[in-house]
């Protein structure tokens, strides 16, 4: 049985390690291949929202396991936050590799519109897939949205992601429009992004 909640602090190995897992070329590509690096810059990103008890960092527990994390943003970060984040950057990457973490996360510069429940990451450990994770957070994520008055799910997913799309589109979310990102496919192997919304009623 999939059981779906909040993170709390002490997730955060478990979220770490399925982040790390679900998005393997993302963070090679931002950060290394080193997973130690990989899971203290995951660690610091997340560590401020859940030590204010962020309920909108969500994870799925397939047999008292986590298997599966859905971000939802904004997310609460202030100022001490952010800083300690580009300590870690500054202490962990090399300056050059700094400056390349930038360039890639230039690709994932979309944010929420106010007032939505933005969809940042929705990752499933590889072992745990096809076996109805997703869905079960994609469905947690449109119950909490609705409880915190949030007016739409909103997302960017891989046009060459079948599967994920085809999950949020049995959801309920509709395709609105398509970007092409020349760097996201040199990078990413992402050449063309789709942006899918489902505008919710209470």
């Amino acid at each position: 049985m999939i059981r779906v909640r909040p993170a709390a602090l002490e997730d955060l190995p478990a979220m770490t390690h399925v982040l790390a897992d679900a998005f393997s070329v993302k963070m090679r590509v931002l950060y290394g291949r080193d997973p130690e690096r990989i899971r203290r810059i995951l660690t610091t990103m997340y560590r401020g929202p859940l030590s204010r008890e962020y309920d909108g960092l969500l994870i799925a527990e397939l047999d008292r396991q986590v298997v599966g994390v859905l971000v939802i943003e904004p997310m609460p970060w202030d100022g001490s936050d952010a800083d300690r984040l580009v300590r870690v950057l500054a202490t962990e990457l090399s300056a050059w590799r700094q400056m390349f973490t930038r360039i890639g996360f230039s690709v994932f510069s979309h944010g929420p519109n106010v007032g939505d429940a933005y969809l940042s990451d929705v990752g499933v450990l590889s072992s745990a897939r096809g076996k109805g994770v997703g869905k079960a957070l994609v469905q947690h994520a449109e119950g909490w949205a609705i409880a915190h008055q949030r007016t739409a799910l909103a997302l960017w997913v891989a046009s060459n992601n079948p599967v994920a799309r085809r999950l949020y589109e049995r959801a309920g979310m509709v395709a609105l429009h398509h970007e092409i990102n020349l760097l996201s496919g040199v990078l990413y192997g992402v050449p063309r992004w789709t942006y899918m919304r489902k505008v919710l009623t209470t």
